[in-house]
């Protein structure tokens, strides 16, 4: 039994330090993500002002009982009486007790409400503005996904980068302190060398506080904690974006992005509530029927209520005649509020057309950037080689060769962040022009490292 609690263990261990990938993350983000879960509820909330607005325009009813208990006493109630075959009007006292019971039933049915309808449609734009919105944090969610785990990964690079800048600077001290203990440098050269590894360990101590922040904010995404995630593999695909032209991707933006879309709907709406102000000045045209069974308000000679029922149909016409000038200042405020619309849907079209243009360059930059990066390493190793070289011959100093080391865990990082940088910019460039997907996350997850 306890090998095999032994071997459970192990296992349970193993199975909790495995790499979580980006598909892995995207889909516990998916179903756990605090922010699309308030999208998706609030989608489903605003799709019932359609139903809401639809209502004014079908048949609407109502039933209602009453049961009343009434005690009156009248004193020279005027009645009157059969005396001698004649009808004669008399003074009389009336005590009566009883109860009343009316039972009503009324129903209406809108014939002609012109506010109603335009709010009806309105509704129903809105409501393709509400799916958009939803579309567009989902798309959202995608790219938070993927810049928390990049990011992750950053900071992991970063991290690495400045774990073995903070050995070789050590190395370096140590070597210093010795050639120093032996006479063959001054002590200048170890003040140096000491301050160089004090900086390099300051610098080690932020990227630990990065990786610990990134994981949190992964957390934060996915509501649970992720302690390693698969690494970007070391040769991938990072080229220039297709489409090779912007304007390529401006229209796509324009035909296919959300937030013009949800513009573009939210215009439509604003105008058709501009349409249902204007027509509070019309008249409407209600059908209404009602039925009543029961007592009636009546009392006979001897103060009982007569009882039978009512039926009664009819057509209402109203139009609003004076209403101090509100009816007037709402109109004017609803054309307003279309002209703001407009003018939002075009601010709207110009900004995403610059962050399309802006982030194509970027990506065009980022690839070169990238192979300029590669390179840099090489040289960067190739100048810490020869200044190493020239330390121990007394042509070179330990700040240069210091400097020389730094430079190269510099250009590492300078290239691992090129290579996520272009990765976010990509996703981004994609989001402004309607074209991000899940397809997208399926792909980046191939050029992770398998776990």
């Amino acid at each position: 039994m306890k090998k095999l609690l032994s071997l459970t263990t192990a296992l349970l261990a193993s199975g909790a330090v495995c790499a979580a990938d980006l598909s892995t993350i995207y889909e516990q983000a998916a179903s756990n993500d605090a922010e699309i879960a308030a999208a998706r509820a609030t989608r489903e909330a605003n799709a019932y002002n359609v139903t809401i607005a639809r209502g004014a325009l079908l048949p609407q009813a109502q039933i209602s009982y009453a049961h009343t208990s009434i005690d009156s006493d009248l004193s020279g109630a005027v009645v009157s009486q059969v005396v001698g075959g004649n009808t004669v009007i008399v003074d009389a006292d009336i005590d009566s007790s009883y109860d009343r019971d009316l039972l009503t039933l009324s129903a209406s049915q809108t014939l002609f409400n012109l506010n109603s309808w335009y709010n009806y449609q309105a509704a129903r734009t809105g409501d393709e503005a509400y799916a958009l919105q939803l579309q567009m944090s989902e798309q959202q969610l995608l790219l938070r996904t993927a810049t928390a785990y990049f990011d992750v990964l950053r900071a992991k690079d970063n991290l690495s980068s400045a774990q073995a800048e903070e050995q070789a600077v050590k190395r370096s001290l140590e070597q210093t302190k010795q050639r120093f203990e032996v006479g063959l440098i001054a002590i200048t050269d170890v003040h140096e060398a000491q301050a160089s590894y004090d900086l390099s360990y300051v610098n080690l101590l932020g990227m630990e506080s990065a990786l610990d922040i990134s994981y949190e904010a992964l957390e934060q995404l996915t509501g649970q904690r992720f302690d390693e995630v698969s690494p970007l593999r070391a040769e991938v695909p990072m080229e220039l974006p297709e489409p090779a032209k912007a304007a390529d991707w401006v229209e796509s933006g324009m035909e296919k992005y959300p937030g013009i879309l949800m513009a573009e709907a939210n215009k439509d709406a604003v105008r058709l509530q501009r349409n249902a102000t204007r027509s509070n000045h019309l008249p409407t045209v209600t059908l209404s029927g009602a039925y009543l069974d029961g007592d009636q308000s009546t009392v006979d000679s001897n103060g009982d209520p007569y009882n039978g029922n009512i039926t009664q149909i009819g057509v209402e016409i109203s139009m609003p005649l004076l209403a101090g000038g509100s009816l007037y200042g709402q109109s004017k405020q609803a054309a307003l509020n279309f002209a703001a619309s407009d003018y939002q849907l075009e601010q709207q079209r110009r900004a995403v057309k610059q962050n399309i243009r802006s982030l194509f360059r970027q990506v065009q930059t980022d690839v070169l950037n990238i192979k300029a990066r590669k390179q840099a390493i090489t040289s960067a190793e190739s100048a810490l080689e020869a200044t190493e070289t020239g330390y121990r011959v007394g042509t070179r100093n330990i700040v240069e060769v210091l400097d020389a080391k730094k430079n190269v865990y510099a250009a590492q990082r300078d290239y691992a962040n090129a290579r996520y940088d272009y990765i976010i910019n990509l996703l981004t460039l994609k989001l402004y022009a309607g074209t991000l997907s899940e397809g997208d996350i399926q792909l980046l997850n191939t050029w992770l490292v398998a776990a």
